[in-house]
């Protein structure tokens, strides 16, 4: 579970296309809208584009479905408390029957990875399947690592996969080139401490 379109792909996306390699199901969600990557394009249309890119993206890396909560980008933080998004969240837990949840950590500096965090949180705990999920979280933005239980996944055959799929974003370019070399140094770092090529590194958070 994400904040923005890209993320999954920058926090997880080789370990998605492991996981569906191995015939498991992976949901992506989404919670902007996407519309403040381009502020000055027609929103609607801008919306439009950045689910088809995403979907499809999704796609290449294995998600069997990919959902959109459509909130506003860049304020995810102010529907932390609105109850519909948390029932939103439960069904989707309650639909999917997932046995691991993955998502932001709360110490992400971003703030709508933050809030997301926030939110599936407290969905987790209230959903009735609580007790059977393992919840993860990853890094995109983080600068320090986190002091929980690490999971470490070996990604050395789906790692190129990663990186083209997050060059298929045009429409977050900038950002995208701007995080291949620490996406690239935590693939290293974890593949070290992982006694493998590359790896991706999550916390346990239950």
């Amino acid at each position: 579970m994400a904040a923005h379109s890209d993320d999954l792909e920058i926090g997880m996306g080789a370990t998605i296309a492991k996981y569906s390699q191995e015939g498991k199901e992976v949901i992506g969600v989404i919670f902007s809208n996407g519309a403040g990557s381009s502020p000055w394009l027609k929103q609607d249309l801008l919306i439009e584009d950045r689910k088809k890119e995403a979907k499809e993206i999704g796609a290449f890396m294995g998600c069997k479905e990919t959902i959109f909560i459509g909130l506003k980008d860049g304020a995810l933080k102010d529907t932390i408390e609105n109850p519909k998004i948390k029932d939103i969240l439960k069904k989707i837990i309650t639909q999917f029957k997932p046995t691991k949840i993955f998502m932001h950590s709360k110490f992400d500096p971003h703030p709508d990875h933050r809030a997301v965090h926030a939110m599936v949180s407290q969905a987790i705990e209230e959903a009735d399947r609580k007790k059977i999920i393992s919840v993860y979280v990853f890094e995109v933005w983080n600068a320090l690592p986190e002091t929980h239980p690490t999971l470490y996944v070996d990604i050395t055959d789906t790692f190129s996969k990663k990186i083209k799929a997050m060059k298929k974003f045009k429409s977050q370019k900038v950002f995208i080139y701007a995080l291949l070399i620490p996406v690239y140094a935590r693939a290293l770092i974890a593949g070290i401490h992982n006694k493998t090529r590359y790896a991706e590194k999550f916390y346990k958070l239950q």
